[in-house]
């Protein structure tokens, strides 16, 4: 009769054993899924502020072509410079104004596809 009572003990011993081990592993489970969705998040809204600043870029670009600053320089040199600087400079300002304030195009759109597609 005693061995039973130790194969009891045993088997409830291994049970809560066995139970532990499944909490910590559903827990480190759930920490891997938030973990997860919060990258997707990220890169969501990684891509919707790249789009804004793309969006302003061109926004920008055609309003300087609305004005010509430097008019034309005839060996070319100078005006390709010139041409790159611009190009730069409003790539960074589109870049900024993107990430600009809490109600920008960028966070709109974060919010719609993630109501759109679940996330």
């Amino acid at each position: 009769m005693n061995d039973l009572t130790n194969l009891a003990a045993y088997t409830d011993y291994m049970t809560d054993t066995n139970r532990v081990v499944t909490e910590q592993l559903q827990k480190n489970l759930q920490n891997v899924d938030q973990a997860a969705k919060q990258k997707e998040d990220d890169a969501l809204f990684d891509a919707c502020k790249q789009f804004e600043a793309y969006l302003w870029e061109q926004v920008y670009k055609e309003m300087q072509k609305t004005v010509d600053i430097f008019g034309e320089d005839e060996d070319g040199y100078a005006s390709n410079m010139v041409d790159y600087f611009k190009d730069n400079v409003i790539q960074q300002i589109s870049e900024q104004t993107a990430t600009q304030g809490s109600n920008s195009l960028a966070q709109m759109l974060y919010e719609q596809a993630k109501i759109n597609y679940g996330l």
